[in-house]
């Protein structure tokens, strides 16, 4: 209705123009509300990712996520990360995980208040903090052209936000990676990715001893994660205030920081 009446309120000659990232099915209908006979100007109408952005794939049994994530990030240390997550109790998790090993990571989804969002949004901005873990809330709409590697944690359910994901990097002629990690219970979902995109994805190396080897830490900082879950919804339950800041530091678990691999 308060779109309505602010069509009837404006002078009916006008220029009327609608600028949208995404043509989805509420954007097309305000067009037909708000348009008539409108010249469409869109700079490509199928699915790609840009060229200067290096994309792989990861193929890991499920149980080893994490500690691949926690490979990974010290393995590329030195860039900025975004790491997409499917839910917000996955999100909040892995962050604390994170934090427990050291790493510098915040997290950003929908259960948090504005204000911590736009908390954990302005230190990633600033470069205080490097690791970003999200949901698909912060797939689109976010211009932050320092992102060097996009991580999906969790694979997309729905191919075209693949593309909204990576997108997140290689942006503004800037070259950029993202690494998708796939499961055995993910095959089906990257299949349609590599269909939506037209390219088969190359495999992102890495040596699996190496990786075992940080496998009793991550176990301890797991541990400690869900410990502060369970020790944060409690307090909820009981009509307590959570735990300190989503985006603080302060975790009670490991805190000593791996050991991080120069960046050549």
């Amino acid at each position: 209705m308060l779109i309505f009446f602010s069509f009837q309120v404006i002078p009916r000659e006008r220029s009327t123009y609608l600028f949208s990232a995404t043509m989805t099915k509420k954007v097309a209908k305000l067009q037909r509300a708000s348009l008539k006979d409108p010249v469409k100007v869109e700079v490509s109408s199928k699915y790609q990712t840009v060229e200067k952005l290096l994309q792989y794939y990861l193929f890991i049994p499920v149980k080893f996520k994490d500690v691949y994530l926690v490979y990974i990030l010290n393995e590329l240390a030195g860039n900025s990360f975004m790491v997409f997550c499917a839910t917000c109790a996955n999100t909040q998790r892995v962050a604390l995980m994170l934090r427990n090993l050291g790493l510098m990571a915040i997290p950003l989804h929908g259960q948090m208040s504005q204000a911590k969002r736009l908390g954990s949004l302005a230190k990633f901005k600033s470069k205080s903090r490097s690791i970003l873990i999200a949901t698909d809330v912060a797939s689109r709409g976010l211009d932050i052209p320092h992102v060097d590697v996009v991580i999906n944690l969790d694979i997309p359910t729905h191919s075209k936000d693949y593309i909204h994901r990576v997108g997140r990097t290689a942006r503004a002629g800037r070259s950029g990676k993202s690494i998708t990690f796939v499961t055995q219970y993910d095959v089906e979902l990257y299949q349609r990715i590599e269909h939506l995109i037209g390219k088969k994805l190359p495999l992102y190396k890495t040596e699996e001893q190496e990786v075992m080897q940080m496998m009793e830490r991550v176990s301890e900082a797991q541990r400690h994660a869900k410990m502060e879950v369970s020790e944060a919804n409690n307090r909820k339950r009981k009509g307590g205030k959570p735990d300190a800041d989503d985006d603080t530091e302060e975790s009670t678990g490991v805190r000593g920081k791996m050991k991080r691999k120069k960046k050549y």
